[in-house]
């Protein structure tokens, strides 16, 4: 498994693996994550295995308590940003247990680390907030403006966070 920086060429593979992985109401275009790419590609990966994507994930420096539009198509760093986002990670179903999904991860703290961003936060799909719990990830309670943006995640999205040492 070979893990690299997300690039624009990247884009058809990441709406192939999407698809496997999410229900309709959650996929994104890909103007969309060309618009993320091109607003900051540092912490956005791909997982490679026998010369074929088999997970990305995609993270973005933000502020702790607010949370990305699903499916935008404008995204400005904010300035004052605190936090690195891990807006989205999919992996293959042919690729889940090769690990795919702990190297993506790593690749993105390590990344973050080494840029200063120790608080990540992630909003919980489609009943993942167990896998995420795995990963050190703890619900959070939000307020009534985060309620209302969570809703365009399904009924069952959570808000989430991590500190990592």
């Amino acid at each position: 498994m070979k893990i690299r920086k997300m690039s624009q060429a990247d884009l058809m593979d990441i709406s192939r693996i999407q698809r496997e992985c999410y229900s309709e109401d959650l996929l994104e275009s890909i103007d969309s994550y060309s618009a993320k790419l091109s607003a900051n590609s540092d912490f956005s990966f791909i997982a490679v295995q026998n010369e074929m994507a088999v997970g990305y994930v995609v993270a973005l420096p933000w502020i702790y308590g607010e949370m990305l539009d699903l499916d935008g198509v404008d995204y400005s760093i904010p300035v004052d940003a605190d936090s690195l986002c891990i807006h989205d990670i999919a992996v293959s179903r042919n690729a889940r247990n090769a690990g795919a999904a702990k190297y993506l991860l790593n690749a993105v703290f390590e990344s973050a680390k080494s840029r200063g961003y120790r608080q990540f936060f992630l909003v919980a799909v489609q009943g993942a907030s167990s896998y995420w719990k795995r990963q050190g990830f703890e619900v959070v309670q939000v307020n009534e403006k985060l309620k209302h943006h969570l809703l365009a995640y399904g009924e069952d999205a959570e808000y989430m966070t991590r500190t990592y040492e």
